[in-house]
């Protein structure tokens, strides 16, 4: 009953007192975080209203209390990633990883990112693999970004063979052509 009201009120678009009512909630009934629970119409009021911060801080007292849609947990890892916080971001999207694990090219290829920007380049490798494995509709770009993963390891070689493959898929493939050149240029200097 309280639900139905709560979902009534974020119909109506009224975000304090859905902020309101659904804390409310959430403290009768701190478990349940299955469909249409009380965490996530709160941190959509809280995006609503601007305050992302909040959001975030709602949908992670949401996975701590054993949520697990993959998209609501997504969209925690987004909210993450916005304000700055990119390790907990891609901490989340491994969680979704191991909670539901379908071949999301979005999901790899943003983990991948994260890993890479974080150093984690087996993690990166692993996610950038997952993209070209699942079937991606882009192998050029798959490749190219596990060439990046491989690079950033100091494996060149491995990192050239995925280059080939990319400009195999898409001859004219810049982004491809300038990192083998660049692979190429080092070897020249050595």
């Amino acid at each position: 009953l309280r639900i139905k009201a709560l979902a009534e009120l974020a119909k109506a678009g009224k975000q304090d007192e859905v902020i309101r009512d659904g804390e409310a909630v959430i403290k009768l009934y701190p478990d349940y975080v299955e469909a249409a629970n009380a965490y996530e119409f709160i941190a959509e009021a809280h995006v609503a209203k601007g305050q992302k911060k909040e959001a975030a801080a709602v949908l992670d007292r949401y996975l701590k209390n054993g949520g697990r849609n993959p998209e609501t947990l997504k969209r925690l890892a987004k909210l993450q990633e916005e304000m700055g916080d990119k390790k907990a971001a891609a901490v989340t999207l491994q969680r979704v990883n191991y909670i539901y694990p379908v071949n999301d090219e979005e999901l790899h290829r943003r983990l991948g990112d994260l890993w890479l920007a974080q150093q984690n380049y087996a993690g990166a490798i692993r996610e950038f693999r997952a993209v070209l494995a699942g079937g991606t509709t882009d192998p050029a770009a798959a490749h190219f970004n596990i060439a990046r993963a491989y690079v950033a390891a100091k494996q060149n070689g491995k990192a050239e063979d995925h280059l080939l493959q990319a400009l195999e898929s898409a001859p004219g493939f810049r982004p491809a052509q300038k990192l083998l050149l660049e692979i190429e240029d080092q070897k020249e200097k050595r």
